[in-house]
């Protein structure tokens, strides 16, 4: 048995990993080394419109309150979440691997944990979470995530549809495209099943991407023939969707002269540098299909280069700057 006073020990070191240092919210946070060796720093006025900071401040607070005082895969889950949507990649993951030694079965909180490592460049440590954590959702219902505070109440994602999207993500980021398709397929079938048309949009989008750089383009042209939707049906109000145009740009809809953009789309994740890293990120895939590398090659420069680290988009782009442009600095 361990002593009690070990177990507060413990306790209170954890607490400390998982909670940003006054310093490192004043300063910039380090987070770690990007794939290219540039250091990834969370800066403290970092916003990517998922609320306003002094409201995720106020929320961390308090999800750090309820973690310490009553530690359950929810209290873990939503602490972790707003961690992340602060920046603080490293303490969210921290958070995570802690209540998995006591909620060893939490396919929930495998799947966030997994989401980490791969915005932390792990990929390995991201499929071999994340495989888990789909064997322990096989044959399950779809399960929601819990809402936060009333000020702040999160959105009810999908617990399935992330944990699927996210292996997709890692094995792309590993170009095992084979792998990555599966997964992103498996994770359409949960968007579909909810209806939930942007999700449907991002998954084509990548599942097409996976099919298509796999060199399976049979497949990644159904993808494209299947997509119907319009922009409206998947913003009602008319405002940009980098995957919808993404799609467009691939089947030839839209002109790869005029698709860059740096609008700020007032969405989460979505800001001008998020869209930047996208829609630059599409150019470079559409040269990339056509055998074009050199054409990619300042589109790949566009999407990493930008402030964010974490972003899907900068992520892969660093994962293909690597394969087509080793040695090179972008």
């Amino acid at each position: 048995m361990i002593p009690r006073t070990l177990k507060l020990l413990a306790s209170a070191s954890l607490l400390m990993l998982a909670t940003p240092s006054l310093a490192a919210a004043q300063e910039g946070s380090f987070q770690g080394t990007s794939l290219l060796g540039q250091p990834m720093v969370t800066n403290p006025d970092r916003n990517v419109g998922v609320a306003a900071v002094a409201t995720l401040e106020r929320a961390a607070k308090d999800a750090k309150a309820a973690f310490e005082s009553n530690m359950t895969v929810d209290t873990a889950t939503w602490y972790g979440r707003i961690l992340f949507y602060q920046g603080y990649v490293r303490e969210s993951a921290a958070v995570y691997e802690t209540a998995l030694k006591r909620f060893p079965n939490s396919g929930k909180l495998m799947r966030h944990l997994a989401h980490r490592h791969f915005s932390l460049r792990q990929f390995d440590k991201s499929v071999e979470v994340g495989l888990k954590a789909a064997k322990i959702y096989e044959g399950q219902p779809l399960e929601r995530e819990k809402p936060g505070p009333d000020y702040f109440p999160g959105t009810p994602d999908v617990v399935q549809y992330y944990l699927y999207y996210h292996l997709g993500q890692a094995y792309f980021a590993k170009h095992d495209f084979d792998n990555a398709a599966k997964w992103f397929a498996k994770s359409s079938e949960s968007a579909a099943f909810n209806h939930d048309v942007e999700a449907r949009t991002a998954n084509s989008y990548w599942e097409y991407l996976s099919l298509a750089r796999g060199g399976n383009l049979r497949a990644a042209q159904k993808v494209l023939d299947d997509y119907d939707l319009t922009l409206f049906e998947v913003q009602p109000d008319g405002s940009p969707d980098t995957y919808f145009d993404g799609l467009q740009l691939f089947k030839g809809h839209r002109s790869p002269k005029s698709f860059f953009s740096a609008e700020d789309t007032g969405r989460a994740f979505a800001t001008a540098d998020g869209v930047a890293a996208s829609t630059a990120y599409s150019l470079a895939n559409y040269y990339i299909l056509m055998g074009e590398a050199e054409k990619a090659k300042p589109w790949l420069q566009r999407s990493i280069n930008v402030d964010s680290w974490s972003y899907f988009a900068r992520v892969q782009a660093e994962a293909d700057w690597l394969l087509l442009f080793p040695g090179q600095q972008p």
